[in-house]
């Protein structure tokens, strides 16, 4: 979907792990050995780990256009918590400014995927 919709951001809001139950699986590089989905060949560039999200870069291509590579950003909450809301809402509102001028910085874009 992100290769086919010509996604460029990627929004998450939950932990792939919270009390023991998996609520996301991890379908990123952990590294920047690449990743292949099908034809789709997925490369970790970046991470920047802050106190409340992550930022991470990759590289996606597909194995029959491999000059044609498309940079897609993924925007990580981390500190919703389980089952509930977060206790102010100053973090988040941080969180959605910094995604959208990421956003507005990547015109032509397809929408942006925003997943629990």
């Amino acid at each position: 979907m992100v290769w086919e919709q010509n996604v460029h951001n990627i929004v998450m809001v939950t932990q792939c792990v919270e009390k023991g139950r998996v609520k996301c699986d991890h379908y990123w590089p952990f590294d920047q050995d690449p990743l292949y989905y099908g034809d789709l060949i997925v490369q970790m560039l970046s991470e920047s780990v802050l106190p409340e999200w992550t930022i991470r870069e990759f590289n996606i291509c597909s194995e029959e256009q491999l000059r044609f590579s498309r940079l897609v950003r993924q925007f990580h909450y981390t500190v919703w918590p389980d089952h509930g809301v977060p206790e102010t809402t100053q973090s988040l509102i941080q969180f959605v400014r910094t995604v959208r001028d990421y956003i507005n910085r990547t015109p032509g874009s397809g929408p942006t995927v925003v997943h629990c």
